[in-house]
């Protein structure tokens, strides 16, 4: 005799998708801050046509065309690479930095992190708490430092339910 399904019984449940995820490895601190200092190497290398545009004549009082020509090539970079980290947050959870490196942003619970979390939580309130005068520096410290506790991950990460894993 077969064996018929019963249509009213519990579906068997396949392992969660998530369950790959649980198994991943947290990043090296050290990565992340490789992974960190790359992205600001970047950003710093856009900046280098101001700096430039400065250094022509720093005691001009009006910029010449070369200078803001050379000003707007430097927003025009900072503002290229912003964008192109944005795109690569929402598509993977990564930066440029964190890309070459290989470790990228994800929830607590494996899931990837949507582009509003890290954005929102791990930056703009991070960037909120940090531009008040006093407590903010004092926060900006205790935020890095706290990478250095048992679960290795800094307090903007605690703030967003967030972890950095090797990709």
């Amino acid at each position: 005799m077969e064996e018929t399904q019963n249509p009213y019984a519990a579906p068997n449940a396949p392992a969660l998708p998530n369950a790959e995820w649980q198994q991943t490895v947290r990043a090296d601190r050290g990565m992340r801050l490789v992974a960190r200092l790359i992205d600001g190497g970047l950003y710093l290398v856009c900046f280098l046509p101001m700096f430039i545009a400065v250094a022509i004549d720093p005691d001009s009082k009006e910029p010449s065309a070369i200078q803001l020509a050379m000003m707007g090539l430097s927003f025009l970079l900072m503002l290229g690479l912003f964008i192109y980290n944005i795109v690569l947050l929402n598509e993977s959870g990564q930066t440029l930095g964190k890309r070459w490196i290989g470790i990228k942003i994800v929830r607590t619970d494996g899931t990837p992190a949507s582009l509003g979390r890290i954005l929102g939580l791990r930056m703009f309130v991070i960037a909120l708490i940090e531009a008040i005068p006093c407590l903010g520096s004092v926060f900006a410290l205790v935020n890095v430092l706290w990478i250095f506790g048992e679960d290795s991950l800094c307090l903007h990460d605690l703030m967003a339910d967030t972890k950095v894993i090797n990709a």
